[in-house]
């Protein structure tokens, strides 16, 4: 015990950094526990979108969009999503996939649907750079 306690008091930010890193481990590993939304690949939206009638949320920009979204994305940006979370209310009954450009945003408005009681929500893990780097399609309006 002792040269745990010498270990310490000599090298203590190099003890503080391993406090800290294991901090976030546990945080992130508690946070997939505990997520109420699915982060899925572009081969699963596929797979829920042809199987389910999944529907499509772009949380992009409208400029953003207009250089390229997966065909039959609805454009709903992450300052409209809890505003306009009643909109969705048409598609209740089918399931959602949430998609940004490389999985923030949509991760914040899968939290949010999450938070408002919305079941079904998934996130395109990476995003649209996810979807383009298993080269699925993009239409470009």
């Amino acid at each position: 015990m002792d040269i745990y306690l010498e270990f310490i008091s000599n090298h203590s930010l190099l003890f503080i950094a391993l406090l800290f890193v294991i901090i976030l481990l546990l945080q992130s590993f508690f946070s997939d526990i505990t997520r109420k939304y699915k982060l899925i690949s572009p081969s699963e939206a596929i797979n829920l979108i042809n199987r389910e009638d999944a529907v499509v949320i772009d949380t992009r920009t409208k400029d953003e969009f207009k250089s390229g979204h997966i065909s039959g994305a609805v454009l709903m940006p992450i300052s409209e999503i809890k505003d306009n979370a009643d909109a969705l209310n048409k598609y209740e009954e089918r399931p959602l996939i949430l998609y940004c450009k490389s999985g923030t945003r949509s991760d914040e408005a899968c939290k949010t649907l999450s938070k408002l009681g919305r079941t079904n929500v998934h996130a395109l893990s990476g995003g649209i750079q996810a979807w383009e780097a298993a080269s699925m399609p993009l239409v470009k309006k």
